[in-house]
């Protein structure tokens, strides 16, 4: 896989964490997919159409470590997670859901929701100390119904230790849900070994794949407790069934759907599952990696806001600088793709950045640490 795989704005692309680049093959696959089928078949389109949503699911398993039958497409973060939240049956005493100071934004938004349902949101201090599981330990009191962890925190790049989270709160009876925005396509993810209850993410970032293709995960046997309301006629267990006054939840994940999918965010998002699968998640993390490590041994230490622990890091890093506006001019100047973020350069790296990107990069942005 070369660069040439993707269209890259600029000479140095770093924004994979806010949005990956987008493959060359995405239009086609849209149009071969979608709008082909469409135009040609009319009414009988149906069945590309949902051949579309298995494919989908089918490119995705692997890169999550996951059964495709396992995974809903979803339009957003943000309704995954409300759709656990709300789905959830309620039990004597366990009313607090547990989050960090370091989660997205649209993660406490959605569970703020929750206080309407009786739900006390508890927020753990963030930082490098989210790496060490006994941080977690609030999480695990009896009085807990789910503790919610992002995988990498886009902030600070943490990678929290979310198979140890997701074990203790299995034995505490606490549901577990992983947010894996920042993981998916650019660190290795183990659904079904790591077996939380559930877990979300989407194809914006690092899977290159763009919005509307995001999705749902969840463990078979914690489908089958949870009863969601936000449910469509694709929730339903035989959706052509037809019966406005019968209706059985899906088996699995597919309980979570809610109305029609979003067809052609999904034929898209295929494109980009090809390249990932190619190459490989373990490849793609250990290039990544490798590049970061580079980018770390050319400045100070003292230069980052993100944790530089090999090991303990996503894909990403913060760069703090003595004048943002200045530095800014510079990166653009180089044409090096960036954004900020508390006041720092964010940047991050993928599968189509190289040796001569990163050193690009620390040329022009040492002058203003």
């Amino acid at each position: 896989m070369t660069k040439s795989d993707f269209h890259l704005p600029g000479k140095h692309y770093f924004l994979s964490h806010s949005v990956g680049a987008q493959p060359k093959s995405y239009a086609d696959r849209v149009a071969q997919i979608y709008t082909q089928p469409w135009r040609e078949a009319g009414f009988n389109v149906w069945t590309p159409w949902l051949e579309a949503v298995e494919d989908f699911k089918n490119g995705l398993a692997p890169i999550i470590g996951a059964n495709p039958s396992d995974l809903c497409p979803l339009a957003n973060v943000s309704s995954g997670i409300a759709k656990v939240m709300m789905a959830l049956p309620a039990r004597k005493g366990r009313t607090k859901i547990v989050l960090t100071e370091d989660d997205f934004p649209t993660v406490g938004f959605a569970l703020a929701q929750g206080e309407r349902l009786g739900y006390e949101l508890v927020f753990l201090p963030g930082g490098e100390a989210l790496a060490d599981p006994d941080h977690w330990a609030p999480a695990f009191a009896d009085d807990v119904q789910m503790v919610v962890t992002t995988q990498v925190y886009s902030n600070t790049s943490v990678l929290a230790p979310v198979e140890e989270i997701a074990k203790r709160a299995r034995a505490a009876g606490v549901y577990s849900l992983i947010d894996i925005a920042q993981a998916a396509g650019a660190v290795p993810v183990r659904l079904n070994e790591w077996q939380p209850d559930f877990a979300v993410g989407t194809s914006l970032k690092y899977l290159c794949g763009g919005t509307g293709a995001a999705f749902l995960w969840a463990l078979r046997e914690s489908a089958a407790q949870v009863a969601p309301l936000d449910v469509g006629w694709f929730s339903h267990q035989d959706p052509f069934e037809f019966d406005i006054h019968h209706f059985d939840y899906a088996d699995g994940a597919t309980r979570f759907t809610g109305g029609t999918p979003s067809i052609a965010p999904l034929a898209g998002a295929c494109a980009a599952h090809d390249l990932m699968n190619a190459m490989g998640v373990d490849a793609i993390y250990a290039h990544n990696q490798k590049l970061l490590s580079r980018l770390f041994d050319h400045l100070p230490q003292s230069a980052f806001h993100s944790t530089t622990r090999a090991g303990a890091r996503g894909s990403a890093a913060l760069i703090k600088v003595r004048d943002y506006d200045a530095a800014a001019k510079a990166l653009a100047a180089a044409g090096i793709c960036h954004d900020t973020r508390l006041g720092t350069v964010r940047l991050s790296v993928h599968l189509y950045n190289d040796e001569q990107d990163i050193d690009a990069l620390a040329e022009t942005i040492e002058p203003f640490l």
